[in-house]
């Protein structure tokens, strides 16, 4: 029997952000392993059937009901594994058949009403060659449930082969009843949560990166990667640095990146966001799922600054943003209501994560290699930020920095720089006692043009929305532009509406807006994104952007819902 459940405040936010954006793919996870040996693909596909039956996160559709987002747990069939024959291809024709498949995998958007959530395909390369590659939307996945899916696949597989039931731990509950939680019992302690982010975020303004081009003003999100491997000295200094400062090398590592952005962007300060595991009970544990919330962090890099100040500083930032993590990000926003801008990520552009060692692929009798990066790098996926940086620890110990960043803003030889430049700033980090921030700065060599800044686009304007107070209502013209408004204000719950307001001045958050673009289409027939909400903002705005034309004013204001 199929029963409703809420989505978690994450997915809530992932679901608007499609709603927003649909399709984009920088939601699109991707892992994937060369495999080696006598590979049975019937047991791996019994394999994978049998984790998307153990978590019913991963065959929940997501769909809306009156307007807001559900999840129903689907009943699970058989896990589409498709298998493509490239064994009688070369190597480099190989690779390339590879790039595409991979391209129209990521590039498909995922249908979040048509569970099973997650993808499968299977190269065969030769008789005991092969190359797994799985996606999976992150509406449903974490970095957590990485590591689950190796440990999980690799014992769901050992039992096929070897003919017995799994070793698993029992799952006391599942995502839906995780969600519960947050609605029922969590909830009501958030407000203080998302009042402090408020008080901390209101006046901050991110800093603008110095880009290759002027910033357009609606971004296409393609996706450009620069990777480059930490020296084994570098990691080892970051290391006994974390012990001496008592500190996570996640907190030398993004106290470095902070130095390095505000120092590229020639301000005192840099803004930066990283997400938080949110997997605080222990029944969580062992599911798959989404249970990140991305918090900002604001970190004061002033050059006479020593590295052990700002270390500690990082330290209680993000002690305070663990004490307060449990606030939806996109709550958060909707509480400061900064002006939408379709151009960038909201309150930061910046991202930063720490991602420890993976656990390994062990598929029983099969050499499995882990070669997700190398593939993501030739795969279809966007990004939502303009930068995002991540420090990944791999299988042997060894860190590589990864950036993802807006093929739109950046070329190539400036993230390559700015990826050495961080490399030159932990040796000299490191190499030294108790370095300022301004000599840390100075080492970064391969720093592209400091303070190098473009003119604003069109989309740059104030950070906030300021409502329209007391001003008396402007109201419809038309039919058409009154039956938008009636719509509009019963949305809203008011009885009228000021057709030159903007709905998020007036109330609106983001899944009222959802919810008013589905009604308007619905209703009316009217085919609007929730981008186009944004960017329109008002009655008025929006009529104007149907090209329905601009109506002449009226002597009086008379109620928009009557």
């Amino acid at each position: 029997m199929e029963e409703n459940a809420p989505l978690s405040f994450g997915q809530e936010a992932l679901w608007l952000a499609e709603e927003l954006v649909p399709g984009l793919s920088a939601y699109a996870l991707l892992a994937g392993w060369e495999l080696t040996g006598p590979l049975d693909p019937q047991a791996l596909q019994r394999a994978l059937t049998a984790l998307v039956g153990r978590h019913e996160v991963l065959r929940s559709a997501l769909v809306p009901v009156d307007g807001r987002p559900v999840q129903v747990v689907r009943d699970c069939g058989p896990f589409e594994l498709r298998r493509v024959d490239l064994g009688d291809r070369d190597g480099q024709e190989q690779d390339d058949a590879m790039a595409g498949h991979l391209a129209g995998l990521t590039e498909k958007p995922f249908d979040l009403s048509s569970p099973p959530l997650l993808r499968g395909v299977l190269f065969r390369l030769a008789a005991e060659r092969h190359v797994l590659v799985l996606v999976t939307h992150h509406i449903v996945w974490d970095g957590a449930s990485d590591v689950l899916l190796r440990r999980e696949l690799s014992e769901l597989y050992a039992a096929e082969v070897q003919g017995r039931r799994p070793e698993l731990p029992e799952l006391t509950a599942q995502y839906a009843d995780f969600a519960w939680w947050q609605r029922e019992e969590a909830a009501a302690a958030l407000g203080e949560s998302v009042e402090h982010w408020a008080r901390r975020l209101r006046e901050v303004r991110a800093p603008e990166l110095p880009a290759d081009r002027p910033r357009p003003a609606l971004r296409r999100f393609t996706a450009g990667f620069c990777q480059i491997e930490i020296p084994a000295g570098a990691v080892r200094g970051v290391t006994e640095l974390a012990r001496t400062a008592s500190v996570s090398p996640f907190v030398v590592y993004l106290a470095l990146f902070d130095v390095l952005v505000a120092r590229w962007a020639d301000q005192p300060r840099a803004v930066v966001g990283t997400p938080l595991a949110g997997r605080g009970e222990p029944e969580l544990e062992n599911l798959l799922g989404y249970f990140v919330n991305s918090v900002v962090l604001v970190a004061e890099c002033h050059p006479v600054l020593p590295l052990s100040a700002l270390l500690a500083a990082v330290r209680t930032d993000l002690a305070s943003a663990f004490e307060h993590g449990d606030a939806p990000f996109h709550h958060v926003v909707e509480r400061i209501n900064p002006a939408r801008d379709s151009s960038r990520h909201p309150l930061y552009q910046v991202a930063f994560q720490y991602v420890a060692g993976n656990e390994p692929l062990r598929l029983t009798g099969v050499e499995a290699k882990e070669v997700s990066e190398r593939l993501l790098h030739r795969s279809a996926v966007t990004t939502e930020f303009d930068l995002l940086a991540e420090v990944r620890e791999g299988a042997d110990g060894e860190h590589v920095l990864n950036l993802r960043y807006a093929t739109d803003l950046f070329d190539a030889g400036t993230m390559d720089g700015l990826a050495r430049a961080y490399v030159e700033m932990l040796d000299a980090a490191v190499a030294a006692g108790d370095p300022t921030l301004a000599r840390l700065a100075e080492a970064a060599v391969s720093l592209p043009a400091v303070g190098r800044r473009l003119p604003a686009s069109a989309g740059d304007g104030p950070h906030h929305t300021e409502p329209s107070g007391d001003a008396p209502a402007i109201a419809p013209r038309t039919e058409l532009h009154g039956r938008i408004a009636a719509v509009w204000a019963e949305v809203l719950g008011l009885p009228e509406v000021d057709c030159s307001a903007s709905f998020f001045a007036m109330g609106g958050s983001s899944l009222m807006g959802a919810l008013l673009v589905r009604r308007l289409g619905t209703e009316l027939g009217l085919g609007i994104e929730l981008i186009d909400l944004f960017d329109s903002e008002s009655v008025d705005g929006l009529v104007e952007f149907l090209g329905l034309g601009s109506p002449s004013p009226s002597p009086s204001p008379s109620p928009a819902a009557g």
